[in-house]
């Protein structure tokens, strides 16, 4: 549909159709270049936006032209979405059955199976139905939800012994990134009240709208995936060939994550290994433990890209690089890792010191420090002992002597990589182990 607005003449009542398009007079002459998209379901049938265009100086009209609503913020808002964000969320309560068997009481069950979650329903709240009130009660109630995640762990006694250390590390972990992720739909939205205030209530172009759902998708169902890196699956043989492989890639890890976890679970009982000696005993674990993190992220990531992908028939981009395990030096390889995460340190933590004229030495130092005080956050909460905590964060910390030492003497090599992550990986490995024992 295209509506025309005469350049001259006052507003007429009377309309010309042909086809899909009207005439109509307005006083206004088009010497300004200016653009907005409001939403028209009279002139877009419901289901767009349509779009006043004016040209600079000597044009006869104004183009109004609907736009197709985005296929992306549709797929999210369907019901079929919206059904399999409430499954995965719902899945998650599984984890606080760990809770349980940590009990002393009912009250301390529920206290320990339902706050957390509670709280979580809480701050999506906040962010998915934001009141009406100023901009300070939002932030406001955003906080006090933030704050609740991370004191919801240590406040229940049940989280902090036994197999509730489980719930009480994972809802710690987990406390930061939804935190973050809160803060950034919170901007989000803000941004697009402001440009609404400002008669501006489409999207700039290649930016897809959000909708409640995706919003619930990127909190509730503890997805730390970019936010923006998102395209749309248009042909059945593309969304096929895109499902099938990322399943495949699932089943993979999957096994691999299996593989792992029997090894750990087989090999300190293993007589043939222990005439060998402790010291090999040791390494193994560390290796299969390992190996068990790594799997369990890609498990993790591949099981989300695959719900989206065959049920939603959208392709979201990965956490980790596409070079990942062929980099060739320790600043490529945490580079690709959890790729949402590091620019989130990069943006909150290496960018803001550079700018204040640190060099880049000493960023890299605190970016990996900021990070193993994130890692070692869950082990304090449960009440770990101090060992475990300084040892999870030394693996952080010792990260930045491998990248001076690269830097300085300019070594390269995949072999160099896998080197010193297979030599620091036991103070990452043992405080899961023992943790979570």
């Amino acid at each position: 549909m295209v509506v025309t607005l005469c350049k001259s003449g006052t507003p007429s009542r009377k309309t010309k159709s042909s086809g899909a398009q009207t005439s109509l007079g307005h006083r206004n002459n088009a010497s300004m270049c200016w653009w907005c998209a409001v939403p028209s379901p009279l002139l877009a049938g419901g289901n767009g936006f349509v779009q006043l265009r004016a040209l600079r100086g000597g044009t006869e009209g104004i183009a109004m032209e609907t736009e197709p609503a985005d296929p992306i913020a549709e797929r999210y808002e369907s019901p079929t979405a919206m059904t399999l964000g409430l499954i995965v969320f719902s899945s998650f309560l599984g984890l606080f059955v760990a809770a349980a068997l940590a009990s002393h009481s009912f009250r301390e069950f529920l206290c320990a199976s339902l706050l957390w979650p509670a709280v979580l329903l809480w701050l999506n709240w906040c962010v998915l139905v934001p009141g009406k009130g100023p901009k300070g009660r939002r932030r406001l109630e955003t906080a006090l939800g933030c704050l609740g995640l991370f004191l919801a762990p240590i406040c229940v006694e049940a989280t902090r012994r036994g197999p509730g250390r489980i719930v009480g590390i994972s809802e710690s972990a987990a406390a930061i990134l939804c935190s973050v992720r809160a803060l950034q739909l919170l901007g989000r939205l803000e941004a697009e009240d402001e440009a609404k205030a400002a008669c501006e209530q489409r999207s700039p172009p290649g930016t897809p709208a959000w909708g409640r759902w995706r919003r619930f998708y990127q909190m509730a169902c503890l997805s730390w995936h970019d936010m923006d890196r998102v395209k749309a699956l248009d042909t059945p043989r593309e969304h096929q060939s895109h499902y099938q492989s990322t399943l495949k890639e699932l089943l993979l890890a999957a096994l691999g994550l299996a593989a792992c976890a029997l090894a750990l679970h087989i090999l300190p009982s293993n007589s043939a290994f222990a005439s060998i000696g402790l010291g090999i005993v040791k390494l193994l674990i560390c290796g299969f433990g390992a190996g068990s993190v790594v799997f369990g992220f890609y498990t993790f990531d591949r099981a989300y890209l695959f719900l989206l992908s065959y049920f939603n028939k959208l392709s979201v981009h990965s956490i980790f690089g596409p070079g990942l395990w062929q980099s060739r030096t320790i600043k490529d390889f945490w580079r690709q890792w959890n790729l949402p995460v590091q620019r989130m340190l990069l943006k909150g933590v290496f960018v803001p010191l550079r700018n204040m004229g640190y060099s880049k030495g000493c960023c890299g130092f605190l970016v990996f420090l900021a990070s193993g005080l994130g890692h070692a956050w869950p082990f304090w909460c449960v009440g770990a002992p101090l060992w475990q905590t300084l040892m999870m964060l030394l693996f952080f910390v010792m990260q930045s002597i491998p990248l001076q030492l690269e830097s300085k003497w300019q070594i390269q090599g995949r072999a160099w990589v896998y080197s010193v992550e297979v030599l620091l990986s036991p103070l990452f490995v043992w405080p899961l182990l023992h943790a979570f024992a």
